[in-house]
């Protein structure tokens, strides 16, 4: 009798172990599969990203072509004029410059901010390129004119408002006048809107370093 009560005895604790040692495998499994699942929905939202990239450049009508330069009030320290080089994207149909539209939003690092949505002032009857100094006369003209921006031409063999395949157009910022000043540490964002296309966007930070009369904000 007393042998037959150990048997049971150990037939249940052998039980018990079995049901131990099974749960574990489940919560493991369990912890298995989540860590799997959370690996399938990180890729998932990877992949999105990457066709809304895609999609985007697709659709998108202007690409920056070269560094976004900007000219420096070296005695005060802040940014004057910041020049930004654009050019159709691969297949995109010509467009119309005098057509597209442009928002300008400087944020400084105390908080200030300042928002301009307007068009382009073009600057005509002179030929420039991307290497001219901004001592130039089409810089000055756009404190003359009083102009938010203007865009420039760098070739001007074929002188209309279109910018078509090959051809590079500067555009060009005011982001400083007698109530706000871009100073070291801004945030610069620039969206270019056509009549067609998605916008370009542009953002850059203004580096700590304005002691030079010109710097690259690709570069800092």
């Amino acid at each position: 009798m007393s042998m037959t009560r150990k048997s049971k005895r150990k037939k249940g604790i052998v039980g018990i172990e079995a049901a131990i040692v099974l749960i574990a495998f489940v919560l493991v499994a369990s912890a298995l599969a989540f860590v799997v699942l959370n690996m399938g929905m990180f890729t998932t939202q990877k992949s999105k990203e990457v066709i809304a990239r895609a999609y985007e450049e697709s659709t998108r009508a202007l690409d920056i072509s070269g560094n976004v330069v900007a000219s420096v009030d070296i005695n005060n320290r802040w940014l004057e004029l910041v020049a930004i080089p654009i050019k159709l994207t691969s297949g995109a149909r010509p467009i119309d410059l005098d057509k597209t539209a442009i928002s300008i939003t400087i944020i400084r690092p105390d908080g200030a901010a300042k928002h301009t949505d307007n068009g382009f002032v073009k600057v005509t009857g002179t030929t420039y390129t991307i290497t001219k100094d901004f001592n130039s006369t089409a810089y000055k003209k756009l404190n003359l004119l009083e102009a938010t921006w203007l865009y420039v031409r760098t070739d001007e063999t074929t002188p209309d408002n279109l910018l078509e395949p090959g051809e590079l157009v500067l555009l060009v910022l005011n982001v400083t006048d007698s109530t706000f000043q871009t100073v070291a540490y801004s945030r610069i964002i620039v969206e270019v809107k056509p009549a067609t296309g998605s916008p370009l966007a542009v953002e850059r930070i203004v580096p700590p370093n304005l002691d030079s009369e010109y710097v690259d904000l690709d570069v800092g």
